[in-house]
């Protein structure tokens, strides 16, 4: 068998590239006889890719996104002759060779709900790209041999919104990085408040200019808090933009929190494994999830999480975590007070987030997902 896939979104280990990197490394540690084509669009991300006598890596120009699948991928995709395409990234290209079997990872379908489900974004690059999706995702996945999903609610709204029936649709759990584990190294954890300014205690949050992260509410939630208990407590929201840091920290201004708040760009792996870790809790009040990666993160790393009871987080999260109504200011403000303040309420999350983080594994997703190429190859 010979798989091609595509591995674009490696160069961004968040997301779905964590995703790609991950099932590329599990698939190498797999005892097959195949052989596996690793399509990228910059050569710099080669040493992400497993060193494998089985894996080729091939370089696709241009990088432009929608000639890239559409028209370059197909093409190489022809000329490799390959038996399966796994495009783990929501779309894939609409025509490719009838003998090659499309595999499809959507892994959410966001992009087709309306405005008054889920508010759309301010960046013109995320609309451009959810229009783009809104129109290939429908007809790929009609044409896929099989199709991935990352939780049951995905799953269902794969069928609500493109009636592709629940059992033509492989659910395969995602997983925490194998670094996101608790620790007690007292320097590192101290060395990274430092970093960032954040005092002796702090909640984490991971924020976004798209308004389905929820951060205007998280600000209103610690806002809320600060005006109705005395703590000694700061917030640091990460993973934001420079566009999406302007107006968020005018939003605290406004509220009279901004010297108690603190906002970052994108960070790196181990510092944000050390923000999980020096946290006093993960406060994730997502509006929508496929998945909801850092509530595991966050539980592996033995840090209590605050999040939302909508979506897939509840499938995810199980009861290891605290369940709030993401709308609701009150309610998350009510959160953060309760964990700094109950202590075997969060001795109790903080055992449960790590037994349930335990249940998910990146192998055993690459094991699955290998599973699928073959059903995939065995369909006539």
């Amino acid at each position: 068998m010979k798989v091609g896939i595509d591995a674009r979104a490696i160069k961004n280990r968040r997301g779905i590239g964590n995703v790609v990197y991950h099932l590329l490394h599990g698939l190498s540690r797999i005892n097959n006889s195949c052989s596996f084509v690793i399509y990228v669009d910059d050569k710099s991300v080669s040493c992400l890719i497993p060193s494998d006598s089985r894996f080729t890596v091939k370089i696709v120009k241009p990088k432009l996104y929608p000639f890239w699948e559409q028209i370059s991928l197909p093409i190489i995709a022809m000329i490799d002759r390959l038996d399966v395409l796994h495009c783990p990234g929501n779309s894939a290209p609409i025509l490719i060779h009838p003998k090659t079997k499309l595999v499809i990872t959507i892994h959410d379908v966001m992009f087709l709900f309306s405005s008054k489900q889920l508010q759309k974004s301010p960046s013109w690059y995320q609309r451009f790209g959810r229009l783009y999706l809104k129109w290939v995702v429908p007809v790929v996945a009609k044409r896929a041999s099989r199709i991935i999903t990352v939780s049951s609610v995905s799953r269902n709204d794969i069928y609500q919104y493109i009636s592709i029936p629940t059992d033509q649709v492989s659910v395969i759990w995602s997983a925490a990085n194998e670094t996101c584990k608790q620790t007690t190294n007292t320097e590192l954890l101290n060395a990274i408040r430092i970093k960032f300014n954040l005092g002796s205690s702090f909640l984490l949050a991971l924020g976004a200019l798209d308004p389905r992260k929820n951060t205007a509410n998280i600000l209103k939630a610690f806002a809320v808090l600060k005006k109705t208990h005395v703590c000694d407590v700061k917030l640091a929201i990460v993973g934001m933009t420079q566009q999406g840091i302007h107006k968020y920290h005018r939003l605290a201004e406004d509220y009279g929190i901004s010297s108690d708040v603190v906002f970052s760009g994108f960070v790196l792996d181990a510092d944000l494994v050390a923000l999980y870790n020096a946290a006093a809790c993960l406060v994730y009040p997502s509006l929508y999830e496929g998945f909801g990666l850092p509530v595991l993160e966050a539980m592996a790393c033995g840090t209590p999480v605050i999040t939302s009871a909508c979506g897939s987080i509840p499938e995810i999260a199980g009861d290891a975590a605290l369940m709030v109504d993401p709308h609701e200011v009150d309610a998350i403000a009510a959160a953060m007070m309760k964990l700094m303040t109950d202590k075997e309420l969060y001795d109790s999350l903080v055992e449960k987030g790590k037994r349930r983080a335990a249940l998910f594994s990146w192998q055993l997703a690459a094991e699955k997902t290998f599973a699928v190429y073959q059903a995939a190859m065995a369909d006539k």
